[in-house]
């Protein structure tokens, strides 16, 4: 089930490099990064990521697109909203991957990273479905007992984001799209 809600394996029928699983009302948040022989699975909080040094990268960013209106200021000003949301997510992915060692100089090896929010339309599956697809993920590429005691966490992690945000039938239907359930993108680097 967390392969086909998480876009399952690439066309070439592997896994990104990197899956992110987001829970938008906690701070922490879960990394499996595949790129070694064995895969390494970190819960990590949003602490180390959104940090002092964190906005003042985005307040930079953004104060350099603010300046480049050029001779077109209006659809320059027009424009803002998304360029400001393509600054907040590509630092903020820098960011989690200098945590995890990406070295970003050698742009041909950068991994593919999958986000994976779980919220909304995906709370409203049983929990037992998304863990399930989960641990098959992990199966035979951890041992018995890292794969059990990441699915608790996730377990853990999942009821959290529930209790946060309680799905209801009314926010379910505003939510619910043929896309919702496809990944999120929020950086990605085919060859």
């Amino acid at each position: 089930m967390f392969q086909e809600l998480s876009g399952g394996p690439l066309p070439n029928g592997r896994y990104p490099d990197i899956t992110l699983a987001i829970f938008p009302h906690l701070r922490e948040f879960i990394v499996v990064d595949t790129r070694g022989l064995t895969p390494a699975v970190t819960l990590m909080s949003t602490d180390t990521v959104f940090n002092d040094d964190y906005y003042r990268a985005v307040e930079s960013e953004f104060g350099a697109a603010l300046r480049e209106g050029g001779d077109r200021p209006f659809l320059h000003l027009m424009h803002l909203p998304n360029q400001l949301d393509d600054i907040v997510r590509g630092v903020a992915m820098n960011f989690i991957l200098e945590r995890l060692g990406v070295d970003f100089h050698d742009e041909e090896s950068l991994p593919e990273v999958v986000v994976f929010v779980i919220s909304g339309p995906t709370l409203a599956i049983p929990t037992e479905q998304v863990v399930s697809g989960f641990s098959e993920m992990l199966s035979g590429k951890l041992d018995t007992a890292a794969v059990a005691r990441w699915t608790s966490e996730l377990s853990r992690l999942i009821e959290q984001e529930t209790q946060a945000f309680p799905v209801t039938n009314e926010s379910l239907g505003e939510s619910m799209t043929d896309e919702s359930l496809d990944p999120y993108y929020i950086w990605q680097n085919r060859n």
